[in-house]
């Protein structure tokens, strides 16, 4: 018999897997038009497993006072410059994990759907209906970062699916601040203040005249 820590472990990896827009069971991407992969169920399936992450590490009890929590999204140049390229074109999910690996473990993590947000709100992806179905493809400015769009066909169902070569994979990492900006409210606002004390001016010493004898 499964203990409360084996179920609870077990469903945290599933939420997890859910909310990065893969199948639980298999590990593939999921269609990017299944309900599954809404914006708003992910962000629901993350916040489900951040929670039960915080009752497994309290041993599996409820606990009032607990007040543990993942700090808001950071990333370094560091861990920047350890994110995996690779010359095989990957889904957004595979960028996401790659993304997340690096990140220290306390901290909120991009999902695939921030990603696909941020790439549609700067043209390169755009969201069409087929077979009254949405699906996000690569408009033209986005095929010309390689971005590609592949029909594919799961379980009798229909949908592209988008994969990234080599050069749109290092343009996602590239920009990976502008897209947590865009992503989360706090990281966005670290960022204006840091840009402010780096844009002030830095204050001329002062001077002392030396006084001339008359």
């Amino acid at each position: 018999m499964a203990t409360d820590y084996e179920r609870c472990y077990t469903s945290k990896i599933y939420l997890e897997k859910l909310s990065n827009g893969m199948d639980p069971f298999t590990g593939d991407d999921l269609p990017e038009d299944t309900v599954l992969n809404d914006v708003y169920l992910c962000r629901a399936f993350a916040l489900a497993a951040d929670v039960l992450d915080m009752f497994i590490k309290n041993g599996c009890k409820i606990n009032a006072s607990s007040k543990s929590e993942r700090h808001p999204f950071r990333i370094t140049e560091a861990q920047i410059e350890n994110i995996t390229i690779s010359e095989e074109p990957v889904s957004i999910t595979t960028i996401a994990n790659r993304i997340n690996k690096v990140l220290d473990s306390d901290v909120r993590h991009i999902q695939g759907f921030h990603i696909a947000a941020w790439l549609e709100t700067e043209g390169f992806l755009t969201t069409e209906v087929y077979k009254d179905k949405r699906n996000r493809i690569p408009t033209k400015e986005g095929e010309n970062i390689g971005i590609t769009a592949h029909l594919v066909d799961f379980q009798g169902r229909e949908f592209y699916k988008n994969l990234y070569n080599v050069n749109a994979q290092a343009f996602v990492v590239a920009n990976i601040h502008k897209i947590a900006a865009a992503s989360f409210k706090e990281y966005a606002e670290q960022l204006t203040i840091e840009e402010a004390v780096s844009e002030k001016p830095k204050a001329k010493p002062k001077t002392t005249k030396k006084k001339t004898k008359k």
